[in-house]
């Protein structure tokens, strides 16, 4: 396993100082500023509605799409252009080694299958495709990739990852990285009609933490590759929905955050705390 996902030659080298000079303190403000701001804004508008504070909400399906712009605005703001060609050969970087996509695509599956399992010999037996049927969670699959390519994968693991590495060593790195993006759903836990809506936010984050280090690992591996996240980012989603980790039977969440978490654990184990970081 550790040969096959050595280390990959980082696409962005030669903007290396570029990601150096835009990890200050200041600059990993202003990047959760952009990347908290709007969506808040979309998803607070439903849960005051909801409330019976405001008559109106802002359309939920906006919510990630406000991204592109504000994460191109905060780029050019810390770094100018030459900060947006590195995140933009991040975006593009497509040759990555294989085993790396294909990881993306199947850890995901491994995962629920196992807390689905492990929910089973319990007594939970959750419905497969009551929450999204299986041509609705293939079709969320190929949609999914560019979404979050394009939205979220280029905030969390495209700009603050890098400068988050820059600063802190991977495990730690990862680990806030995982806490601050699990905290920016919050508010997703109590939109109503949100399929995370009802979730136990310890669960929640637990599994978000440990996905986060899973991903940041690969996209290490991956030379920094921002497509790698947003491959396991549409299968954990579509996989998770259709498994229904994320249903109202809650038993199924915790089973998937100790798998994720004791897988988590084992790749820090075995890359000695580099997360296959050059």
């Amino acid at each position: 396993m550790t040969t096959a996902l050595a280390p990959h030659p980082d696409s962005s080298t030669t903007t290396r100082p570029v990601v150096a000079r835009t990890a200050r303190a200041r600059h990993l403000v202003a990047i959760g500023a952009a990347m908290f701001t709007l969506p808040w804004l979309v998803w607070g508008s439903a849960i005051a509605q909801a409330h019976g504070l405001i008559g109106w909400r802002l359309p939920q399906g906006i919510a990630l799409w406000v991204l592109t712009p504000s994460i191109a605005a905060v780029t050019a703001l810390i770094g100018g252009l030459p900060a947006l060609r590195d995140l933009g050969r991040r975006l593009i970087a497509w040759r990555v080694p294989p085993v790396t996509g294909l990881l993306a695509l199947t850890v995901p599956a491994v995962i629920a299958a196992a807390a689905v399992a492990l929910a089973a010999a319990t007594g939970h037996h959750p419905r497969l495709g009551a929450m999204l049927s299986l041509p609705a969670a293939l079709a969320y699959l190929g949609y999914g990739v560019g979404l979050y390519l394009l939205t979220e994968e280029a905030g969390w693991r495209g700009l603050l990852l890098p400068r988050l590495q820059a600063r802190l060593r991977p495990v730690p790195a990862n680990l806030l990285l995982g806490v601050v993006w699990s905290g920016w759903h919050y508010p997703l836990l109590h939109v109503p009609g949100e399929s995370d809506s009802g979730l136990p936010f310890a669960g929640f984050l637990l599994l978000t933490t440990s996905t986060t280090m899973l991903i940041g690992a690969l996209v290490n591996a991956a030379g920094g590759s921002v497509l790698v996240a947003a491959l396991f980012h549409a299968a954990f989603n579509a996989t998770y929905s259709y498994s229904g980790i994320v249903g109202p039977d809650h038993t199924p969440l915790w089973a998937a955050a100790a798998v994720s978490a004791a897988l988590a654990t084992a790749v820090c184990a075995a890359t000695r705390g580099r997360l296959y970081l050059r």
